[in-house]
């Protein structure tokens, strides 16, 4: 791996977020939501794990899919995927910026709602694998969409789905939405962080974890094989 030619990268998605009020603004959304929680009694926990999943769902895949599709309005994605950097180059210079912003965000709420977490370990685990889903979902978005209003068009509604899943869930306790919501990475995510954050025993969210595993395996390949195929496109 060409850490001058990540570097590069990373520099270049920092100047484009600079002047993106749009992702800016998306960061907003769940540190609000993290002060309307600390202001509840109780369920704080609830809410801590609610916000972590906003915080991927929104800040992570919508920022990841946003940046590719200014690329896209720029006719500067093609320049990136005829260059000497790599596939995994590419991908990562292309993620660092919006999974550190997520990183930023969720830190950010977690002083605001002030929980003690029992199982910091886990929880930075499945920090680690709801980012790289969502980043994966992001870059997806982003080399399938055509063009910016395309982008905004597919990404909102997915963060949406997957980051207010388990509240649609809620109301919908039986019957076929259910069913569906229930395989739902958002649904994994929620329940896992939950469990870590009270330090619940590794067992009773074991399940919840290699689903999300599966979810972000899944994800990471179909988008590479899209990847390399607009690669080979152009």
């Amino acid at each position: 791996m060409n850490t001058a030619r990540l570097s590069a990268m990373l520099v270049k998605e920092y100047h484009d977020l600079k002047s993106n009020f749009t992702i800016l603004s998306v960061v907003i959304v769940p540190i609000f939501m993290a002060v309307l929680f600390s202001r509840m009694e109780g369920e704080k926990d609830f809410g801590l794990s609610f916000v972590f999943l906003m915080a991927v769902a929104f800040v992570t895949m919508y920022a990841q899919a946003v940046l590719l599709g200014e690329e896209k309005e720029k006719n500067t994605l093609q320049v990136l995927l005829l260059s000497p950097a790599t596939s995994t180059e590419i991908m990562m210079g292309k993620s660092i910026i919006s999974v550190v912003l997520t990183i930023i965000t969720f830190v950010v709420a977690l002083f605001v709602i002030d929980v003690k977490i029992e199982s910091p370990v886990m929880l930075g685990v499945i920090l680690l694998l709801a980012l790289i889903f969502f980043a994966a979902v992001g870059t997806l978005i982003g080399l399938l969409s055509e063009n910016l209003v395309q982008t905004s068009m597919y990404i909102l509604p997915l963060s949406f789905l997957f980051g207010f899943s388990p509240m649609i869930k809620m109301y919908f306790t039986d019957g076929i939405i259910a069913d569906i919501l229930s395989y739902s990475p958002g649904e994994y995510i929620m329940e896992a962080c939950l469990a870590a954050v009270n330090g619940e025993a590794f067992s009773s969210y074991r399940g919840d974890i290699f689903w999300l595993i599966g979810w972000t395996v899944a994800a990471l390949l179909v988008t590479f094989i899209v990847f390399k195929k607009r690669r080979l496109a152009n």
